[in-house]
């Protein structure tokens, strides 16, 4: 059981749900990316923009623009296979006189967020929750919500989407499209002004006399709680993010060397204390990052990408001076390697970095904007350029972080995400035994799948999650293993 834990534990972090690649909103997840430039697949919809990428499971949703707002087909929210490239569906969401791109605000527990709202809380559209498994429509939200691609939203534990905008904060029942709450804000421009949940809080940054502070929300009420600091300064256009710890994270910043410093605070649980702050630079739509050690990273005058000491402020060390750099766009796996996209258009870049910033690898991804770097299941990193660059890189060396498998043991597990049986297939040398069960994520055993042979063709079992014969399980994520005398293998599935 041990063993198991451990590969539990290399697993819970595995999907990119939304901007930033998790609640916090600090881009660290716990999957394992490729140390070298392996180009599993490449190709996609054409688009005109790129867009944030999320993934949930083996699937990758992305808004591919194919044209501005109002001709039929221009923003069709798209689900792709993640370990193939090839594509599952295409769904428009519907278009209103006046509406915005569409954009998506994240996937959770089989169901992927989008609205037409946005374009610098110009437009207030519904909030649509879409089937991961073919794009239709499981509920609209009952308000409005005025938030964009590049505020971003994050999810409570239970699935709830909690949207922050320029003047409003809700959040959305992720069962049926309620409002849970609504709390009135004050952001300092009208967009990039999303936030980011530790524990029960919910967290923005808003404009106050003199600057900007931080603002606790409860996360189950909606009650405005208390406010920090003020971090001097006119305008900022960022996203505050949130440490594993707690430790909370801002760039605030309008191109004043006077007044740009990137922050960090501590929650007392009645108040913000300050823990440092140091020089930034200017950025529109940022998010920022944490290692698995807890070093923060995000970008210094140069600029330079700064790996810095999460107690003090101090830089332990930078990157050269970047080229053509627009926005900070992070994701940080488990062994501490860091993959950033400078944001930019024409000089658009994606690079890989060791933990203290030596370079590993990096290609040209023209007008990269916010699209990616995503780090999905078994460590695959996508990006989305424009045109029909769409790209996902892996490790050849098979599943980051697990340790070898078995030669040619594969298992699969279709449909996946599902909402009724599942026909688990393993394939491998003939004559094999092999032992199957189903784990949740905490490690503990769910069902116990039996005993067979594998055979180059597959044998399969099928396992009802919904019962009876399988015992019913709740919606979530879960983990079919196999044992062999050779080695284990396990693979991810998603109950709907």
């Amino acid at each position: 059981m041990a063993f198991v834990m451990v590969m539990m534990m290399a697993l819970t972090g595995a999907d990119w749900s939304n901007s930033g690649g998790n609640q916090g909103r600090n881009c660290l997840t716990e999957e394992v990316g490729p140390i070298e430039a392996d180009l599993l697949w490449s190709g996609g919809r054409t688009s005109l923009i790129a867009w944030q990428p999320v993934t949930e499971g083996n699937l990758l949703f992305v808004v591919r623009q194919a044209a501005w707002p109002g001709t039929p087909g221009d923003s069709p929210v798209v689900c792709m296979d993640l370990s193939t490239g090839g594509e599952e569906w295409a769904e428009d969401i519907p278009y209103a006189t006046g509406d915005w791109i569409t954009w998506i605000a994240g996937v959770m527990n089989g169901l992927v967020f989008a609205s037409r709202g946005g374009n610098g809380a110009s437009v207030s559209a519904p909030l649509y929750a879409l089937d991961v498994t073919d794009g239709s429509v499981v509920w609209v939200s009952d308000d409005e919500i005025d938030a964009g691609a590049y505020d971003g939203v994050v999810f409570a534990g239970d699935g709830d989407p909690v949207i922050a905008s320029f003047r409003d904060i809700w959040r959305i029942d992720c069962v049926d499209g309620s409002t849970e709450w609504h709390a009135s804000r004050t952001a300092s421009v009208s967009g990039e002004c999303g936030g980011c949940i530790h524990g029960d809080g919910f967290y923005v940054v808003d404009a106050v006399p003199g600057g900007h502070a931080f603002v606790k929300y409860d996360l189950e009420t909606g009650a405005e709680l208390y406010h920090g600091p003020v971090m001097s300064g006119f305008t900022a256009q960022c996203t505050p993010m949130a440490g594993p710890d707690g430790t909370l994270y801002f760039n605030r910043s309008q191109s004043n060397p006077a007044v740009d410093y990137f922050y960090a605070f501590e929650d007392t649980g009645t108040g913000f204390t300050e823990k440092w702050h140091i020089p930034t630079v200017n950025a529109a739509g940022p998010e920022f990052g944490v290692g698995p050690d807890g070093s923060v990273y995000f970008v210094i005058p140069g600029p330079c990408l700064a790996r810095v000491d999460p107690d003090d402020g101090t830089v332990l060390a930078q990157t050269d001076t970047l080229p053509d750099y627009s926005k900070c766009r992070l994701a940080l796996d488990a062994d501490g390697t860091v993959f950033f996209s400078n944001g930019s258009f024409a000089g658009g870049r994606l690079y890989a970095f060791t933990a203290n910033l030596d370079p590993l690898w990096d290609t040209a991804v023209t007008n990269i904007n916010i699209g990616g770097p995503a780090l999905g299941q078994n460590g695959t990193v996508v990006v989305c350029g424009i045109g029909t660059d769409v790209r996902a890189y892996r490790s050849s060396e098979g599943i980051p972080g697990m340790g070898p498998a078995p030669a040619a043991l594969s298992i699969c597990c279709l449909p996946n995400p599902s909402s009724g049986p599942v026909t688990v297939s393993l394939s491998g040398p003939r004559g094999e035994h092999a032992s199957l069960a189903v784990f949740d994520l905490s490690g503990r055993m769910v069902a116990d799948l039996g005993e067979l042979e594998t055979s180059p063709e597959g044998a399969g079992v099928v396992w009802d999650p919904g019962g009876p014969g399988g015992g019913r399980v709740p919606c979530g994520t879960y983990l079919i293993r196999c044992e062999t005398p050779a080695g284990a293998v396990t693979a991810r599935l998603v109950v709907l």
